[in-house]
């Protein structure tokens, strides 16, 4: 194999730097750690770089019918803005193309697009510095460019194609991930996330019957579209799988995740869906005892759904709830039994 330059022009030591640069990022398997370990690298070899991750959600304003997206800053640095109000972003958006600029404080600014597979835009990804020298700059810019690589392949991994949002590997990820990590919670119950709940779409299946799965789907779109908007930026939203989805609700007791949830569910129904019409949802929901493993903890937010689903759909029912008034049997949960929903 011919390379492309001589490695006599690097020394032993800044090759070996590089690499350990490059396998910190490697070795990451969801974007959390990703975004966290690219800002650690940032700040032991870079001085004064500004490197930010923005989420792009569909946003509502009132009174404009027009569809907007907004900004939100991944690690929650920032407050949320629109799109539309930085013309910089909103450039690199609309070309699908890296971007390179110098702010209106003289920084230079790079600016990378996320782009799937289908060419849509799922993040932006922004950093500026003060460099002048070319080789830093190209070196920076040159880790900027792996790391969007990289991002883009963990998210499209981690994300459900049709509604874009967290997908069921997803929820099994960090599940393990939570469910190693309680004495860190316990340092800070403001981070912890200890609700759980599942959504399912009422009579779902009469939409396909009746529509077609094509409405089906757009259906499914809306609906977590809608969801995902009524939802804190700190909280997380899965699709489990068909008409299922699941939500970690994060540093609220049950009568703050009840609002939260409650929020969701009047969303729904308020919503009229094209076609199909009034659309309603049932969600059960748990605490999310530490003792166990969270895909443990869904069994008894499962067990609150099936009550609702009996029972007129279209509700929202703690499991702690239902089982003081003694509408449902304790749920036995053992450790490491975590197979339901044959």
């Amino acid at each position: 194999m011919q390379l492309s330059f001589y490695p006599s022009r690097f020394n032993n030591m800044e090759i070996q730097q590089l690499f350990k640069l490059l396998k910190s990022l490697t070795g990451q398997t969801n974007l959390r750690d990703l975004i966290t370990s690219f800002q650690i690298l940032l700040t032991e070899n870079f001085d004064r770089v500004s490197f930010t991750v923005y989420e792009l959600q569909p946003a509502r304003v009132e009174n404009d019918k027009n569809p907007c997206i907004s900004c939100m800053d991944c690690e929650s640095k920032e407050e949320s803005f629109l799109l539309n109000d930085n013309n910089i972003l909103t450039s690199v958006y609309n070309d699908l193309q890296s971007a390179f600029y110098t702010n209106n404080e003289g920084s230079k600014q790079a600016v990378f697009p996320v782009v799937l597979y289908d060419n849509s835009v799922s993040h932006l990804i922004s950093a500026s510095h003060d460099y002048t020298d070319d080789a830093t700059t190209e070196l920076l810019v040159g880790l900027l460019d792996i790391f969007s690589d990289i991002f883009r392949t963990i998210h499209e991994k981690g994300y459900d194609p049709l509604t874009r949002i967290l997908n069921r590997q997803a929820f099994d990820q960090i599940a393990s991930e939570l469910a190693y990590s309680k004495k860190e919670n316990e340092l800070n119950q403001k981070n912890q996330f200890n609700t759980i709940a599942i959504l399912d779409i009422d009579n779902f299946k009469e939409i396909n019957d009746s529509f077609g799965h094509s409405i089906g789907d757009e259906t499914l779109v809306l609906f977590a579209q809608i969801i995902r908007s009524a939802l804190r930026q700190e909280d997380l939203f899965f699709r489990y799988g068909g008409e299922e989805f699941v939500i970690l609700i994060k540093g609220v007791e049950l009568e703050q995740a009840q609002q939260v949830l409650e929020r969701c569910r009047q969303a729904i129904e308020n919503k009229r869906f094209p076609q199909v019409g009034n659309v309603t949802v049932s969600i059960g929901f748990a605490d999310l005892d530490d003792n166990f493993h969270p895909v443990a903890n869904l069994t008894k937010a499962d067990k609150a759904l099936y009550f609702i689903k009996q029972n007129g759909r279209n509700n929202v029912l703690s499991y702690e709830h239902l089982l003081s008034q003694g509408l449902l049997e304790p749920v036995i949960l053992k450790e490491g039994a975590f197979d339901f929903w044959g």
